[in-house]
């Protein structure tokens, strides 16, 4: 039987007759008399007997037709599966970021995701950059956004803007009173530094190396939400990213412009030795438009402060 055989016996089953079977299938009721005897000579066995312009199906039309009932179901059934993959119902993606990144950009990406995809899911884990990169060559991530300079020949990098490094610091220093604050400003106030194999913590060496009087840090920390906190608790004075500085609500510190500005750069990355399915590709270009509008808010909220 090929499909145009298989699809008028089930319309002449379905229907019980020629006539609603030729309506059905927008054919002419000859033609549909010609295909069931063809049917018939071809199997060999006679599949309807005709009574009164009807056609009573036999036993074997009725076993016939209960395996062509399976085979539709399991069409139906890819077609709802097919239809679903545009929905995201049967796609997760797997998403690695740094913490700068977990704290509004990742989570409004998602937010934005589940909006156009809601049954779409995603696994999210915040990692510093070189967990992160080896997470995706790995195969454990399917896309990966943070704040540092890599390259990796397995990686598909694109680099969507950048962050400035700000002041953070106890309101008791007076820095809020300064449009922006230079290395000599800080350099005699307690100073939280980064770890040194950390992105944050390499800009910052550079910073401090230029500082006079030479800074002695009172803390080192990995993570700038954790200088935030210990800024807030009155330690002392720290250089955090914009968008962590941005998620602090607390009215014991001051954020203050740092001049000559430092940036990080920041940027989203796939694995390049396997394809990206269509939520990963959307997830990394609402990554970009979100990340640039974060930071063009806080630009604005910096400066109306000013």
């Amino acid at each position: 039987m090929n499909l145009r055989q298989i699809e008028i016996f089930r319309a002449v089953m379905l229907s019980g007759g020629v006539s609603d079977a030729a309506r059905t299938l927008n054919v002419t009721q000859p033609g549909i008399s010609r295909a069931v005897k063809h049917l018939e000579q071809q199997l060999g066995v006679r599949l309807f007997q005709r009574l009164k312009g009807r056609l009573l199906p036999t036993e074997e039309a009725r076993q016939l037709f209960e395996r062509i009932q399976l085979v539709y179901q399991g069409v139906q059934t890819v077609q709802a599966f097919a239809q679903s993959l545009g929905d995201g119902a049967h796609s997760t993606v797997r998403v690695v970021c740094g913490p700068s990144m977990s704290l509004e950009v990742v989570p409004r990406v998602i937010a934005k995701q589940l909006e156009h995809t809601p049954l779409a899911r995603f696994e999210l884990e915040i990692l510093p950059s070189v967990a992160l990169v080896d997470a995706l060559v790995m195969g454990h991530a399917d896309v990966g956004v943070g704040a540092a300079v890599i390259e990796h020949p397995l990686l598909r990098i694109q680099r969507i803007g950048h962050m400035r490094m700000v002041c953070i610091a106890p309101r008791r220093y007076g820095l809020g009173d300064k449009s922006s604050v230079r290395m000599h400003d800080i350099s005699a106030l307690p100073f939280i530094a980064f770890d040194a194999h950390t992105t944050q913590g390499h800009l910052v060496a550079q910073a401090l190396a230029k500082a006079t009087p030479p800074v002695s840090p009172v803390a080192t920390v990995r993570f700038a939400r954790t200088a935030c906190s210990l800024a807030e608790a009155g330690v002392g004075v720290a250089l955090v990213d914009e968008l962590t500085a941005a998620n602090v609500a607390s009215d014991t510190v001051d954020i203050v412009p740092m001049e000559p500005q430092l940036r990080i750069p920041v940027f989203v990355a796939s694995p390049l030795n396997r394809p990206v399915s269509t939520l990963s590709e959307r997830f990394l270009a609402d990554t970009e438009q979100v990340f640039k509008a974060s930071i063009a808010a806080y630009t604005a909220r910096s400066q109306q402060a000013q």
